[in-house]
């Protein structure tokens, strides 16, 4: 199928990585978007120098033609797109919600690669949100674009299993490297005529907000299982954090990137305080214990928890707080 020429003339939304391999694939088969539209430059890093996103970055090397509007539904932008005359509009982490004047200009309309099983997860931060509550699997949806937020009908859909012990960044790229695949059968079957729309269903809806700070410290009076979704969920923005405190008084703030949950022994703990570091080094939680796999201290490089241990003199009843 990846062989077969792709004869509809496409728009490519996108400003997130999770759209970079199906953007490159496209390029590679010989179909190149006849306009790449993506987020404006923004000033990042200490400098605040102006950056681009990794589809312009793409955009650029391959020569195809790029549009950053502030406001991608402004009347002259929607007819700067009209210009380009394609058929289909395909939308990955653009970033923008698409109004209906702008949907109705391609013949046959926009698609949009969600990195979720919809009707679950619908909204900004569906592959965290999917690791954080313990789903056992996820996928990719293509679904037809209308004004609500993640509403359109459903086009195709494939399963992904999520790893136990997965970070929100591994099933990124992972989600990311499945989505050709997907995004040009439903392009064949468009070509085709042979889609079958369906329908999401109002009663599996979910909700996947988008990511901030303010839910970064950790409660370690959760269960060790949640605490361990939560850590691997938050990964690599905005971090789940607490701070090492240890007996002589030394405090370093901390972000974890992996974990594990790990049941209580039979002989129980003689303390209980949510946060403690045990002889052999997990941590007491409101439920079973935590054993840490991978953790950053604030001004360092992600490292083992060994390699924490060992540059940290780490011991048996020092403890972790929230931050």
């Amino acid at each position: 199928m990846a062989n077969s020429p792709i004869q509809l003339k496409h728009v490519f939304f996108g400003t997130g990585d999770l759209g970079l391999p199906c953007l490159q694939t496209l390029i590679d088969m010989g179909s190149k978007p006849r306009l790449v539209v993506t987020s404006p430059d923004k000033p990042a890093g200490r400098g605040l120098k102006l950056t681009h996103s990794p589809i312009k970055d793409l955009a650029l090397h391959s020569s195809v033609p790029i549009l950053q509007p502030e406001n991608v539904n402004n009347p002259e932008v929607v007819d700067r797109i009209r210009h380009v005359e394609a058929d289909l509009g395909i939308i990955i982490a653009y970033g923008q919600k698409i109004g209906s004047v702008l949907i109705n200009i391609f013949p046959k309309g926009i698609i949009n690669l969600h990195a979720s099983l919809l009707p679950a997860y619908r909204g900004a931060a569906p592959i965290n949100w999917a690791i954080i509550n313990g789903e056992k699997e996820t996928g990719l949806t293509v679904m037809q674009i209308n004004e609500q937020i993640d509403a359109g009908k459903i086009l195709n859909q494939l399963v992904v299993p999520i790893d136990p012990l997965e970070r929100a960044d591994e099933l990124h790229d992972r989600l990311g490297q499945a989505g050709p695949t997907i995004l040009l059968e439903t392009i064949f079957q468009i070509q085709k005529g042979k889609l079958n729309p369906r329908p999401q269903d109002p009663a599996r809806v979910s909700k996947a907000p988008k990511m901030s700070k303010d839910i970064s410290p950790i409660d370690w009076s959760q269960p060790a299982r949640k605490i361990a979704e939560w850590i691997r969920g938050l990964w690599p923005w905005p971090t789940a954090t607490g701070v090492y405190e240890s007996q002589d008084g030394r405090k370093v703030p901390v972000a974890f990137a992996r974990a594990w949950a790990i049941k209580e022994d039979e002989c129980g703990l003689s303390d209980r305080r949510p946060g403690l570091i045990l002889a052999d080094f997990s941590i007491v939680t409101g439920e079973g214990r935590l054993k840490i796999l991978e953790i950053k201290p604030a001004g360092s490089k992600l490292m083992t928890w060994q390699d924490f241990m060992n540059g940290r003199r780490v011991k048996a009843g020092d403890r972790f707080v929230s931050a």
